[in-house]
């Protein structure tokens, strides 16, 4: 591309040449994404994934998690229809072979014949992580993959929640889930009471590629799903939260309840499968009520507040959330995460780390 007066114009100026909501999508390539649980692969059968409007293929090759673009370099047939054979992925289509780094090993139409260099698959990034598949499309990622130390602490029972899907983007997704303002409203009587809306004073700052905040005080019903198998005598149940969001896309949320002594615990993760769509992940982790009857509760519970999000936040506009922050009213306080979240995306969009 050349201007009028003929100067070439670099491709990082073309980039940032676009509208800010468009250069954040494109620079979500440079992290670490959720795109599957680890329990959805296993050895003989790959899967397909979305992630940036991107067709994903993840296999178990050579004892690793492996992601291709899903796409056979033959004929262009979804790799996610074949399967895995001796440790290699097997088109569905003509039989070609790939091997763990993508090479094909074999085009069974064409028996002692060299194979083209050209026939091998697009691969990128992946790791296997707190019960999550990664991927990161640049195959640089800015950040270390996100933490949860007690996915495999015997000391808590996790509850993996069905994936699902919703029509917003990321952001607006997880700006949505470190909300305090909304929990009175949205969620009276099971995650706050519309008669005590004032959010408490937290605190907010950086550290490395996470922000952490907290919400110090917050009092909960003691009949709702997620608490009735706490040892309680009915009064309610006050909780303090401790907050980590791993930019830009995954959140930490651990909940000590002093006047128990025991915790309980959400990881959240959100992939961008395309700019105004979002695929969300969750694990539920608890050290009391090691029942299946608990784990039924929890997943109803997390299921009640979804469904009390999700016509909230799919009506939004824009899906996109605006990185110019007077586009949308902020209000001092109540406002702080979103405000240092969204100032956070903003330097991300615009290359500053």
């Amino acid at each position: 591309m050349t201007t009028t007066d003929d100067h070439a114009v670099s491709e990082e100026q073309i980039r940032f040449d676009l509208p800010s909501e468009r250069r954040l999508y494109e620079s979500l390539s440079d992290y670490w994404h959720p795109v599957a649980y680890a329990s959805q692969l296993g050895d003989e059968k790959p899967i397909p994934a979305t992630l940036l409007g991107e067709a994903l293929v993840l296999a178990r090759l050579g004892g690793e998690v492996r992601a291709f673009r899903d796409l056979c370099a033959h004929r262009g047939t979804a790799l996610s229809l074949g399967w895995v054979e001796d440790g290699a992925l097997r088109c569905a289509y003509h039989g070609w072979k790939y091997g763990s780094d993508g090479m094909c090993t074999e085009i069974p139409a064409r028996f002692g014949a060299s194979i083209p260099p050209r026939a091998r698959l697009t691969p990128f990034v992946a790791a296997e992580a707190a019960g999550l598949i990664w991927v990161c499309l640049s195959g640089e990622p800015r950040y270390p993959l996100p933490e949860f130390p007690y996915f495999e602490d015997p000391a808590y029972r996790m509850v993996e929640v069905d994936v699902y899907d919703w029509n917003c983007s990321m952001q607006r997704r997880i700006e949505n889930y470190v909300d305090f303002a909304h929990f009175a409203w949205v969620h009276d009587g099971v995650l706050g009471d519309k008669n005590e809306p004032e959010v408490p004073e937290h605190g907010i700052g950086r550290v490395g590629g996470e922000l952490r905040f907290d919400h110090p005080h917050m009092s909960e019903p003691a009949d709702s799903a997620k608490n009735a198998s706490l040892e309680n005598d009915g009064s309610p149940v006050e909780v303090e939260i401790d907050y980590r969001l791993f930019m830009p896309n995954t959140i930490l949320v651990d909940q000590s309840i002093p006047q128990l002594s025991q915790r309980y615990l959400l990881f959240f993760s959100v992939c961008p499968t395309g700019p105004k769509t979002s695929r969300c992940f969750t694990f539920m982790g608890r050290d009391y009520g090691f029942d299946d009857q608990t784990d039924q509760d929890m997943l109803d519970f997390n299921e009640l507040v979804i469904s009390q999000d999700l016509p909230i936040v799919q009506s939004q506009r824009p899906e996109e959330l605006p990185m110019d922050l007077s586009a949308e009213v902020q209000i001092r306080g109540a406002d702080k995460v979103a405000v240092e979240y969204r100032r956070w995306l903003k330097e991300i969009s615009e290359g500053v780390l």
